[in-house]
């Protein structure tokens, strides 16, 4: 699960998991990394200054626009971020 996205996740029987092979269920949580939080951050600034570092944007809309960005969202008709300026 990466960010419920779609809400909550109801509760299943685990065992069907097992039924239908080596299936397994985890979740991701960035506290672990808060431990190593000065090397995770080194890390990632290399990273970032070595251009491995890339955001797609799809569309940048004026804010009084913001419904025209919705729509877009929800017809799933865009392939990166949409932005909105103010």
């Amino acid at each position: 699960m990466y960010g419920q996205s779609s809400g909550y996740v109801p509760p299943f029987d685990l065992m069907k998991l097992q039924e239908k092979g080596s299936l397994f269920l985890t979740r991701t949580n960035g506290l672990p990394y808060m431990k190593y939080w000065p090397e995770f951050m080194e890390n990632f600034q290399k990273w970032v200054a070595n251009d491995g570092f890339s955001i797609k944007i799809d569309h940048v809309y004026p804010l009084k626009d913001v419904a025209k960005a919705h729509s877009k969202m929800e017809d799933r008709n865009s392939v990166g971020r949409i932005l909105l300026k103010p």
